[in-house]
């Protein structure tokens, strides 16, 4: 469309083309338009034209047309306009947006389609397309979700709208705006979760985290560039990790001009030199009254780069990339600094729940870089299996909240997509979940401000054995915890269950949650074996003191087995056989966890007849 030496930004998900197409299809057809857009805002102020929808005269064939001879060609990843390009500021999708908030009603009006394509196209022959189309009103409804325009939708008509049909042209740019808001939001978490469960996997190699973090921040979430700075002796903050947007010749060819090389130990800031105080990094980490800030911003590139690189070369930097603010994160766990996550935005302002997310994406580093020190400082197996149980349950259960917000709002834009195959009553059902789905959002992002203690240990206790297999089995067949039992019961869970544990067995050092989730991984496990042969089959755990003095749990199934060739890498990480269903981390953590306490686990099955696992624990000392 443009011509333009921005970055390309071209990404949507699939799910959220299907909505919007679905939103003009419906506007053209509901509404009898000649035709229909939808456009959404990116980080580089770009209104990028995602899906249209035409009703033309048979002697016309659009879109082809309609761009073609209008001067644009939709088919490439251009912006149909830039809102701070001052060549576009008389642009009606530009102006729409620009003065949303200054309109007495939320959309702009023109009868003059020029408007819709100005500067890009000849006037005359945009005048021709009008004509040819018989279009007499365009109008344009921005999408606002919380005082944030997310997108367009434009609707052409060949008669001016009733004031009843605007009402319900806005009504759909609001099912826009929702389905855009939730897609960013959803983009958001999920890429949280990659992160989180990437630095499990990667835990022992601390630029590998730190590098994993500022990749997902800039090819995730699309912002234009981020790294990370950690602090370390002499009270040092040298960058360890940066991500950028686009071609990094740019970067080598700015580290020429200022002479210094971003992660090169000229280009190292001291929090105690007073020549570095005005830098952001250092006054975000010293904040105020000897506190850290949660996070400082600046609308200048050189706060950030100052007084390491020129102002100059800065500023050219921040003019190349279109950046309009900057963000530093500091992390950290308790009262210790780790280091900083800076940002960069081509949007004028951080929303407060971008704040959010990157303050979770910044302690997810200052978790990482903990966990890979503490691996390399521990001398003992056990201290080392023990602080990845505790970091990778407390992250396993972070990230099944997220993944349970994220399934209903997948759900939720699965319907939005085929609304109008739905009658009236269906559709305002639909619409009525509308405000559940949003505090579904919020209730994800208040628990992304949580994750600022993501590796919290849980305190350690003597802790009963019996009690966490009930706890576990209860998990993974909720029907035993139903006060009315039927006949079908057995039916209703897939399998017979045999309990006999022993009692007065010694308790175990060690935190409730944690055991209970080690038999919840096994007893799931042993669950889907049984229904996987299609039959109602029998599961078998018991409890029991063995002679050398070690507390033996075996958790049986006569489920589909185990093949011989499986067997060995049933522990691995990242291994399973349940595609599309699975992360391959629950045995594989279980094993670290149990044996993190001194204990045993192994497997042994038969292909075809079912598994038996075995778990030693040892008991807690004075009992």
């Amino acid at each position: 469309m443009l011509q333009s030496n921005r970055t390309e930004y071209t990404s949507i998900s699939p799910r959220l083309q299907t909505i919007l197409q679905q939103v003009v299809d419906d506007v053209v057809e509901r509404l009898g338009c000649v035709g229909a857009l939808a456009t959404t805002l990116e980080n580089d102020k770009g209104l990028y034209l995602r899906a249209s929808s035409f009703n033309a005269p048979p002697q016309v064939a659009p879109p082809p047309y309609f761009w073609a001879q209008g001067g644009m060609n939709p088919t490439t990843s251009q912006a149909i306009a830039y809102l701070d390009d001052h060549k576009h500021r008389k642009n009606l999708s530009v102006t729409a947006v620009n003065e949303v908030h200054s309109h007495a009603h939320p959309y702009s009006i023109t009868d003059s389609l020029y408007d819709l394509f100005r500067p890009m196209g000849d006037e005359k022959v945009v005048d021709q397309i009008q004509a040819d189309l018989h279009i007499a009103q365009i109008v344009v409804v921005p999408f606002i979700v919380h005082h944030d325009v997310v997108g367009t939708l434009i609707a052409l008509t060949a008669t001016a709208f009733a004031a009843q049909e605007i009402d319900f042209l806005v009504a759909f740019g609001h099912q826009a705006a929702s389905a855009v808001q939730s897609h960013y939001h959803l983009t958001a978490m999920e890429a949280l979760e990659r992160v989180i469960f990437k630095l499990q996997a990667r835990m022992t190699d601390e630029v590998e985290v730190l590098q994993t973090v500022v990749d997902a921040v800039v090819h995730d979430l699309g912002y234009q560039g981020a790294m990370v700075a950690t602090l370390e002796e002499g009270n040092a903050l040298p960058v360890r990790a940066y991500a950028l947007e686009g071609s990094s010749a740019l970067l080598g060819q700015w580290e020429k001009m200022a002479g210094k090389s971003l992660m090169g130990p000229d280009a190292v800031v001291f929090l105690d030199d007073d020549r570095y105080k005005d830098n952001l990094s250092v006054r975000a980490v010293k904040g105020l009254n000897g506190r850290p800030q949660n996070y400082l911003t600046s609308n200048n590139l050189y706060d950030l780069l100052r007084p390491i690189a020129p102002k100059t070369v800065a500023d050219l930097a921040q003019t190349a990339l279109g950046i309009k603010q900057v963000i530093a994160v500091p992390f950290f766990i308790e009262d210790e600094i780790v280091g900083n996550l800076f940002v960069a935005s081509r949007r004028s302002r951080f929303l407060p729940w971008e704040i959010s997310l990157l303050t979770s994406f910044g302690q997810q580093a200052a978790a990482g870089v903990r966990n890979a020190r503490l691996y390399r400082e521990a001398a003992e197996q056990r201290r080392i299996a023990e602080q990845f149980g505790r970091m990778a349950f407390s992250a396993t259960a972070s990230v099944h909240t997220l993944g349970n917000h994220i399934s209903a709002v997948r759900t939720y834009l699965h319907l939005l997509s085929g609304l109008a195959g739905y009658s009236t009553s269906q559709q305002q059902e639909i619409l009525h979940n509308n405000a559940n789905m949003l505090d579904r959002l919020r209730r994800a992002s208040e628990m992304l401000a949580r994750l600022h203690e993501p590796w919290r240990e849980l305190s350690d206790e003597p802790v009963s054995v019996n009690d966490c297999v009930v706890a576990a089995l209860n998990a993974v067949f909720p029907q035993l915890m139903e006060s009315s039992h039927t006949n079908n019961l057995a039916a209703e869970m897939g399998a017979h269950i045999h309990i006999l544990l022993s009692p007065n067995l010694p308790p175990v050092f060690t935190a409730a949650e944690m055991l209970t989730e080690a038999f919840r991984v096994v007893l799931k496990n042993a669950r889907d074996a049984v229904r996987e042969t299609g039959k109602v089959g029998d599961l078998w755990i018991t409890s029991a003191l063995a002679a050398d003095g070690r507390m033996c749990i075996t958790i049986k199934d006569n489920g589909v087995g185990i093949p011989k060739e499986n067997l060995p890498h049933i522990f691995d990480m990242g291994w399973t056989t349940k595609e599309d269903q699975g992360m391959g981390f629950g045995l594989f953590w279980t094993k670290d966890y149990i044996h993190g306490l001194g204990g045993q686990i192994e497997a042994e099955t038969v292909w075809g007849e079912g598994s038996t696992f075995h778990l030693s624990l040892p008991f807690a000392a004075g009992h």
